[in-house]
């Protein structure tokens, strides 16, 4: 299936749709577009020539107000190396990597939700990323630049990057290699969180196998 059409920041990181029928294939679904999320984020860090430390993805369990245990998902993707950047006139190329790869993850969960039919529900899963991306973006308007065409590009990137075949295959296979895991070993039956890693020379080998150098992007 080709990939959705480019959407504007707000209508795509801030999706909300509703649930509808939550049928037992939609539920499995949200952990299936958590690790698309995840997935994303470290293939890019790969394409930009970032060291991944880990990759991981987490049940969080809750007993709700009916006393129903309830689960929701969420992950994260580490690398070696510090994040923290100042703006000086030399800014372009690590604040577009930073802000892109931030962005990736909700495009990338954007395309699986889109190619599986299930809701648009961004706003939460991409809250940390959109900080990240707004705290990059504040600091460039300080120094005399545009922060909403600094979002507006980086999104505008993140989605042309997962629409590339390679690019969406890699991801792909990390998901599914992330799901795998994920699928039996996040099962609990009672509250609290669960976690499952992927190996980062997993990650790197299902770049490798579909094409993708260390690097590419920032070389480019």
């Amino acid at each position: 299936m080709s990939p959705p059409p480019l959407v504007r920041y707000c209508d795509g990181m801030f999706s909300n749709e509703p649930l509808g029928h939550y049928s037992f294939i939609a539920f499995a679904s949200e952990l299936e577009a958590t690790c698309y999320h995840e997935a994303s984020h470290a293939v890019v860090d790969y394409m930009f020539g970032r060291p991944l430390s880990s990759v991981g993805v987490a049940a969080s369990y809750e007993v709700d107000d009916g006393g129903e245990l309830t689960v929701a998902y969420h992950g994260e993707v580490k690398t070696r190396g510090p994040d923290k950047i100042r703006v000086d006139f030399d800014y372009r190329g690590i604040h577009l990597m930073l802000g892109t790869v931030a962005a990736v993850g909700p495009a990338g969960e954007r395309r699986y939700r889109h190619e599986v039919g299930i809701p648009q529900r961004l706003l939460g899963a991409s809250e940390g990323d959109h900080r990240s991306i707004d705290a990059i973006a504040k600091m460039l308007e300080r120094r005399g630049r545009c922060r909403f065409a600094y979002r507006r590009m980086v999104w505008k990137y993140a989605q042309m990057i997962v629409a590339d075949p390679e690019v969406w295959s890699a991801i792909s296979a990390v998901a599914d290699d992330l799901y795998s895991e994920a699928a039996f070993d996040l099962d609990r039956d009672e509250p609290g969180d669960a976690w499952i890693y992927l190996a980062p020379s997993d990650v790197y080998r299902a770049c490798r196998r579909n094409g993708l150098r260390r690097g590419m992007l920032r070389a480019a």
